[in-house]
């Protein structure tokens, strides 16, 4: 499955190296870089898996087909160029697109806060006349949003990076899945049984992206407004005129007889209002687009194709008082794990290590940090597990024990430690309780682990995390963060009773305090290793993380329930678990626990975090 590739994947015979999974709508969207120009681009992906024979083979030709045509005809400088190069590999069809650099709109707007009507205005001018682009070509978008629009790092023009349904068979995976029951910017023919769309459709996505620009709040999605009617944006905003106000609403209108028809239309309305005359525009100079009607150029949503989610009329009302762009959206990935053994040979004098590859799955989602940054949280399942090591585990430690039982709820954790990317994105967002330094790593890598921050810093991170996405994020209690690292094992090590440097890094040739390695030792890249069984990366070796909990000599008085233990005393150590990489190997074991000061600042100490959805 495309969605579990790591870093360094090639494709097509080696031209492209996959770097990163990016943001994106329809398919899946990756970062890679092209190896003879050494060019960033985007490859966009969309798997055929679930087809057969001709079937298969057809919607490849069109996709093909498609692709090229869309990236031959529907040039346009405000939406992300498309290249006419389309490859087939394994299950999927990929098509590459260029890679601009920037923040987006949503991000923009949690940050900065909300645009003038004029400059929003001039921006949507911009994007209408890409969309307008595919219109003229007989092709719809229908993935418009805040999220998917930048502003280009150097002109600070707004860039569309998502061609939506363009290419409508790019849909075809995610036109099987139920539709998501909040969603802003979808028009209302998308809810509807046998609901029939045009380019009417986008002309409502397009007026509820305006509507969040100039206000910085969600409008109520379509499907509930019979219970919260459509709060007018000058309400949240009166700085707009009145003819900017209703030229936003009519666009939003459920019904589309009462809806503007076309790009154009829709423009025609903010003709006599002073936020166009503020950006010196006195006519709208899009080519007319009529709606898409014959069936060759409608794309219906069948009942067989859209689940229609019933409208709970006793659940609360959505708030309207909070911007949240980013809802998760719930993903499997599939990822493959190794076990080590030893295995004896020639009559039980020498051993070797004999290794098992094994094809798991797991859920996860995305959280999009802006700027191109994405912070992935892997499921863990609700379960009981042994927490603590036994009295005969090799390398153990009297705070180890005693070994009990310990039931928790489910919960997300990051696949990897905080990188230092995702620490400098984060360390930008507004100050909570304590500044942030943006680079504050002794070993220098946007995609090694965060280091020589306190457990205070980590606070602040996730304080901040929280504030931007509207989630809660925090640091993993100790019992979590070790149920999470055994990933349903009792060995010594997720991987089983032995460690190898293959699998992770720590220091193997210091076995003890008076012998030092001759090699310098230092962090590695967090999806360097094999994951463990579920899904996580670098949970042994490369730095130490820090838990919630106040360390505590033994469990006798520690919960059962998987929360934190907190010590009467408040400038108690804090729990740190996993290892470094300047330690031997049975400082990775599964159980052991180490303790630094809150406001330690070590190159060896990182963190992951922790989110609990509702």
């Amino acid at each position: 499955m495309s969605s579990s590739w790591k870093k360094g994947k090639t494709l097509n015979k080696g031209q492209f190296v996959i770097e990163s999974i990016l943001r994106g709508g329809v398919g899946v969207f990756y970062r890679a870089r092209e190896t003879t120009s050494n060019k960033i681009v985007t490859i966009v992906a969309t798997e055929t898996a679930d087809l057969m024979g001709a079937e298969k083979a057809d919607l490849t030709k069109k996709l093909i087909q498609q692709a090229q045509q869309v990236a031959n005809n529907c040039q346009n400088p405000y939406i992300v160029r498309l290249y006419p190069q389309v490859f087939i590999e394994e299950d999927s069809v990929y098509m590459v697109m260029d890679y601009p650099q920037g923040v987006d709109l949503a991000s923009y707007l949690d940050n900065q806060g909300k645009f003038t009507p004029p400059e929003a205005l001039g921006l949507i001018r911009k994007i209408a006349g890409a969309i307008n682009t595919l219109h003229q070509h007989r092709c719809l978008h229908l993935n418009i949003k805040p999220q998917y629009i930048i502003l280009e790092q150097e002109t600070k023009e707004p860039i569309i990076i998502d061609y939506g349904w363009a290419i409508k068979l790019f849909a075809f995976a995610q036109r099987k899945k139920p539709q998501q029951t909040l969603d802003c910017f979808s028009p209302p023919e998308r809810w509807q049984e046998n609901g029939k769309l045009g380019v009417y459709s986008d002309v409502y996505s397009l007026a509820a992206t305006l509507y969040v620009l100039v206000t910085g709040q969600l409008p109520t999605p379509p499907n509930l407004r019979h219970l919260q009617p459509l709060i007018p944006p000058k309400q949240y905003n009166p700085n707009m005129s009145d003819v900017f106000n209703e030229a936003i609403l009519k666009g939003m209108a459920v019904d589309i007889k009462q809806r503007p028809k076309c790009l154009k239309d829709w423009l025609e309305l903010f003709k006599d209002s002073p936020e166009m005359a503020a950006i010196g525009q006195t006519a709208v100079e899009l080519p007319s687009t009529p709606t898409l009607t014959p069936p060759e150029e409608e794309i219906t949503e069948k009942n067989e194709e859209t689940v229609v989610q019933p409208v709970d009329l006793t659940a609360p009302l959505p708030t309207l008082t909070k911007p949240r762009y980013n809802y998760p959206n719930i993903e499997k990935f599939t990822f493959e794990t190794i076990t080590l053994s030893r295995k004896k040979t020639f009559l039980g004098l020498i051993s070797k290590v004999e290794k098992k590859l094994i094809t798991r799955e797991a859920q996860f989602f995305v959280e999009y940090l802006g700027e191109g940054v994405n912070l992935e949280m892997v499921f863990i399942p609700a379960g009981k597990f042994l927490m603590g090591s036994n009295n005969n585990e090799e390398g153990r430690d009297n705070d180890e024990g005693p070994q009990h039982l310990v039931s928790l709820r489910s919960f997300y954790i990051s696949k990897y430690p905080i990188t230092q990317l995702q620490w400098k994105v984060v360390s930008r967002f507004p100050k909570i309780v304590r500044p942030l330094k943006p680079k504050p790593a002794a070993f220098k890598g946007d995609n090694l682990p965060v280091e020589r921050v306190s457990w205070f810093d980590a606070q602040e991170f996730c304080k901040r995390l929280s504030k931007y996405t509207g989630r809660t994020y925090r640091l993993p209690t100790e019992a979590e963060w070790e149920y999470a690292c055994r990933g349903d094992t009792q060995t010594p090590y997720s991987f089983g009773d032995i460690i190898t440097p293959e699998v992770a890094n720590y220091n193997p040739q210091k076995q003890g305090s008076g012998n030092t390695n001759p090699r310098e030792r230092k962090t590695t890249p967090v999806d360097n290793f094999y994951p463990n069984p579920f899904g996580l990366y670098d949970c042994h070796g490369n730095v130490w993380e820090w838990c919630e909990d106040h360390y505590t000599s033994s469990y006798n008085l520690t919960p059962r329930d998987g929360s934190p233990y907190y010590s009467p005393m408040t400038n108690q150590n804090r729990v740190v678990r996993g290892g470094s990489f300047a330690l031997p190997a049975r400082y990775c074991r599964s159980a052991k626990r180490n303790s630094y000061p809150p406001e330690a600042c070590y190159n060896f100490i990182g963190f992951r975090v922790v989110c609990v959805l509702d």
